[in-house]
């Protein structure tokens, strides 16, 4: 019983001066939690399908049932006592990019964002949402604003505050995918336009880049045959309508079937993603951001 006593006071004082930091990638179906110490991952990721109808287009439905979900996923991986960074479901926020009218983005660039209250064709008015803005690289002029509903954020508060753990960052993905992909777009010549293809939640997300900016994204189907002919629609409809002559810089965030027979049909060499033992990109950026703290 003393030993019991001991051990139930040092678990949260060891919390505290040892704290423990895990990353959590969630989507529409799937949880994935990975450690982390100094930006490298200390163990494999793991990972759990979210029970059926209890996340909805990036939303929790049901949040009780999806905070014990995730509790008791910490609990088996040891990180119940975590401080936990989170990327959002993709589907929770959106991105768009914003050009200053003083070729540089301001240093209150929110509060500015907010006074200008630009039609930024969200969902949802800005006034209700949480925003995020983040320099371009190489792009002094132009930014990127990730926004989500307040409502949808909250929500997602609450799940982490019954599921346990301290909830110590919670980023969109886009913002988590831009972190990863830091290096990959910086090394692509401005003539070079890079796609990223992403297997997620039985659909593959089509994301391009022109110059270090997000100019265009498509949800297409997850699998081939039926992948192929709309993947090839997307790039020919972007590079007809904004950049004929570009070259693209194929990347895909995880290996799909029939890869040799999707590159040969576009005629592109597809490059995978080195996720650097990082359970997935978005893990990888989230990382790569807490490192930068």
């Amino acid at each position: 019983m003393v030993l019991a006593g001991l051990q139930n006071t040092w678990r949260p004082l060891r919390a505290q001066l040892f704290p423990k930091l895990v990353m959590v990638d969630l989507s529409e179906h799937l949880v994935l939690g990975q450690s982390i110490k100094r930006g490298q991952p200390v163990e494999p990721a793991w990972s759990a399908p979210i029970p059926a109808r209890t996340c909805r287009n990036g939303v929790p439905q049901l949040v009780d049932a999806v905070g014990d979900f995730i509790g008791d996923l910490l609990l088996e991986h040891g990180g119940i006592d975590s401080q936990l960074v989170v990327s959002l479901p993709r589907q929770a926020a959106h991105w768009r990019v914003v050009e200053w009218a003083s070729a540089q983005q301001p240093v209150d660039s929110i509060d500015e964002l907010r006074d200008l209250n630009p039609d930024l064709r969200l969902p949802f008015a800005l006034d209700d949402a949480y925003v995020d803005v983040q320099p371009l690289p190489g792009n002094t002029s132009s930014s990127l604003v990730v926004a989500a509903n307040r409502s949808v954020v909250e929500a997602w508060v609450e799940v982490f505050a019954i599921a346990g753990g301290t909830l110590q960052h919670l980023l969109p993905a886009q913002v988590c995918l831009m972190g990863a992909l830091s290096d990959e777009l910086r090394a692509t010549p401005a003539s070079t336009l890079v796609a990223l293809l992403q297997p997620l939640d039985q659909q593959t997300i089509l994301t391009l880049w022109r110059q270090g900016v997000p100019e265009f994204e498509r949800v297409l189907p997850g699998a081939m045959p039926e992948l192929l002919p709309a993947l090839q629609q997307s790039l020919d409809f972007y590079r007809s309508h904004h950049a004929p002559k570009a070259s693209i810089r194929l990347l895909l965030s995880e290996s799909m079937p029939d890869l040799e027979g999707l590159e040969q049909a576009l005629g592109l060499e597809i490059e995978l993603v080195e996720l650097d033992s990082f359970g997935s990109l978005a893990l990888q950026g989230l990382a790569s951001l807490e490192l930068a703290q």
